[in-house]
């Protein structure tokens, strides 16, 4: 969709993606990725938890599992991610990041924050953000009022080809139950999630997110609101977790 608007309204437009490192899934995904992209004519530039962070997903999710850490695979993931796509758009040039949360993913993410009661997150997490500083790149969702199903059917009809395969972390979070319950309130009262959304809206409109002074991570350089950003704080706590073979 983006190669197509990039035509009509004449903007340059190239792919990057996350490869975390987790396998029996991301291979797959990434193979189809670079398929479809030399199909349309799209470059893709791909970003790596190893290379940025010095070791995998999996690597990680052993560490936590081993040393007993209470960190989420989730938790990590969407901090490194988070990083990687940020960095490697700003070094790329990119004057805007487009991802691909939809409707679904929006209003799954709102449920939890009222669960956990993270209001910043609600106000936050929008259609697009605005500029924060000139080392993070804005970012924009094309498919947020977009159902999950509208985009499977569009990829059928088009006959894009991708591996159905779901990430094993998965069950680890809590967007596993509250994918399903939000389904199942669909199934029942048709048009709950976009009325989930509204709500959202709603909320963002009320509560503007409260400034907050960002600053250049003291490790890596890279934008925060912190001394020392989330992913060199995960970065060192995993690394220095790690089990050196023959100690415990």
């Amino acid at each position: 969709l983006m190669r197509k608007f990039s035509e009509e309204m004449g903007f340059e437009v190239f792919g990057i993606a996350v490869d975390e490192g987790i396998a029996g899934y991301r291979e797959y995904k990434l193979e189809a990725l670079r398929s479809l992209a030399r199909e349309i004519g799209v470059d893709v530039h791909i970003a790596t938890f190893r290379e940025l962070f010095g070791l995998t997903l999996d690597e990680a999710v052993a560490v936590l599992g081993e040393r007993g850490l209470k960190v989420k695979p989730c938790t990590v993931c969407g901090v490194f991610r988070r990083y990687a796509l940020n960095r490697a758009a700003r070094e790329l040039g990119a004057t805007k990041l487009a991802t691909g949360h939809n409707l679904d993913d929006e209003v799954q993410v709102f449920a939890m924050n009222l669960v956990k009661a993270h209001v910043d997150g609600i106000v936050r997490e929008g259609l697009a953000t605005e500029p924060a500083g000139e080392r993070l790149v804005p970012r924009i969702k094309p498919l947020y009022f977009i159902p999950e199903k509208e985009v499977l059917a569009y990829t059928l009809i088009r006959g894009i080809r991708t591996p159905f395969v779901e990430c094993p972390y998965i069950v680890h979070a809590l967007r596993h139950p509250m994918r399903h319950w939000l389904n199942e309130i669909e199934d029942e009262e048709p048009g709950t999630k976009y009325r989930v959304l509204a709500v959202k809206e709603l909320f963002r409109n009320i509560l503007p997110p409260p400034p907050k002074e960002m600053m250049l991570c003291r490790v890596c350089g890279e934008p925060t609101s912190h001394p020392v950003c989330r992913a060199c704080e995960l970065k060192t706590y995993l690394l220095s977790a790690r089990v050196v073979p023959g100690q415990r």
